[in-house]
């Protein structure tokens, strides 16, 4: 696996592109907050991607993009948001 640091981004959350899509990471005490902070982030790297306003993000992300729990463990919740590749051309 090769990590890369991309100076041009200004990132908020973790994510990654791995060989299922990308992926934006969402950590909180609450399991909606974490939602919300995945699903945020994903618009966000949406825009950035493929140049879309913010509602066209959110209405494409609503078709496209899956949200799964990633933790529950010692009282945070995780939530990873996934765009698979080839989703949107």
């Amino acid at each position: 696996m090769t990590c890369r640091l991309r100076e041009d981004w200004r990132l908020t959350t973790p994510r990654a592109n791995t060989p299922a899509g990308w992926m934006t990471l969402g950590f909180h005490e609450d399991l909606d907050e974490a939602t919300m902070i995945a699903l945020e982030a994903m618009l966000d790297l949406m825009c950035e991607l493929h140049g879309f306003t913010r509602p066209e993000a959110l209405a494409l992300a609503s078709l496209s993009v899956d949200l799964r729990i990633t933790q529950i463990v010692n009282g945070v919740r995780g939530v990873h948001a996934v765009l698979p590749h080839g989703a949107i051309r």
